[in-house]
């Protein structure tokens, strides 16, 4: 896992921690209150969501630590560094409020004594704002964003280790394909696997195979790779296994504009010039996703096909929902036409 080392003796006035990945930023809050407060809760403030009292947080800045050099305060999820095109509705819809708190912010950070430690942990930042912009000025700012499949496949590697267990890079690879790269995810994967095969020494591909669960992504892929060979029943098996686990039919078809848009911006890109790790790092996809794409471009699927079934797939939204056609029929139909 690729982390930021936080240290005592370069402890930052203030951090803006941001990004997809929650696994790392729990990692980072709970480094710093263990670091900053030693575990004294006198001196440690904690703030979550977006309707927190920035008064209350100016308080606990510019209040002295007790019996000690620092204290923490952590701002969690203020949705304070959102760029207006990211805010919702309804925080737009109270602009005067947000703009009051935002100075208040500011006057936050530009009055926050040295005896404070300040944090934020945050989905996402922008980097046009005053608040980013002078964090940066005045302390760290660290993204916590998704990592590579070598970065995972080594923290899983690792931890069975640590537990004793040899995991091949096959098997390794296997569940990272099947699960993603989300720590979270993983780490409960990981758990399950070490519960079921018990005193057994070495983890396979048969015990990932047997337990891990296969996310809603990896199920779509596989239907793209059976529509690119014509594999019309294990488009439906998929399907249906999809349907199953309570998946709607319209988000089935989300997910498949979302995985042939994949492709074509994946064939764009590659004609381009574009690596691999380069197209996976543009569209903010995992590896192993645009590998996938790639494959399927070279087994069955050309540019001009995917942009029919595209156009195909805007068609068949539009009947479901002006009710010409039942959702889980029209999208079965959909499924059928593509793979014959």
């Amino acid at each position: 896992m690729s982390t930021f080392k936080l240290s005592k003796d370069s402890l930052a006035n203030v951090y803006l921690f941001y990004g997809e990945e929650n696994y790392k930023k729990r990692l980072y809050r709970d480094q710093l209150k263990k670091l900053v407060t030693g575990g004294n809760d006198m001196n440690y403030s904690y703030f979550e969501g977006n309707s927190i009292d920035f008064n209350a947080v100016y308080d606990s800045v510019v209040t002295l630590p007790f019996f000690s050099d620092k204290r923490l305060v952590v701002v969690e999820n203020s949705g304070k560094f959102k760029s207006k095109a990211q805010k919702g509705a309804e925080e737009s819809d109270e602009e005067s409020k947000e703009e009051s708190g935002d100075a208040l912010l500011l006057k936050i950070l530009e009055d926050l004594p040295d005896s404070t430690c300040l944090a934020f942990f945050e989905e996402t930042a922008a980097k046009n704002k005053k608040t980013y912009k002078l964090i940066k000025e005045k302390g760290t700012i660290i993204e916590c964003g998704a990592d590579t499949d070598g970065d995972v496949i080594s923290w899983l590697s690792k931890g069975f280790a640590q537990a004793g267990k040899k995991a091949n890079r096959g098997a390794l690879q296997l569940l990272v394909d099947r699960v993603g790269t989300d720590y979270d995810k993983l780490r409960r994967e990981y758990e399950k696997i070490l519960g079921y095969i018990g005193d057994h020494p070495e983890v396979t591909e048969e015990d990932v195979l047997a337990i891990s669960s296969e996310d809603v992504e990896s199920k779509i892929f596989d239907m793209l790779g059976a529509m690119g060979r014509k594999d019309v029943k294990r488009v439906l098996e998929k399907y249906n296994d999809l349907l199953v686990n309570r998946e709607h039919p319209l988000y089935i078809l989300v997910m498949l504009r979302i995985q042939f848009r994949t492709l074509l911006q994946t064939a764009e890109l590659r004609n381009k010039g574009y690596t691999t790790q380069d197209v996976a790092r543009i569209l903010k996809k995992r590896d192993f996703v645009i590998r996938n794409a790639e494959g399927y471009l070279r087994g069955g699927f050309k540019m001009k096909d995917v942009r029919d079934i595209l156009d195909e797939i805007s068609e068949t939204d539009r009947k479901i929902k002006s009710g010409d056609l039942n959702e889980q029929v029209g999208v079965e139909m959909l499924l059928v036409k593509f793979s014959t």
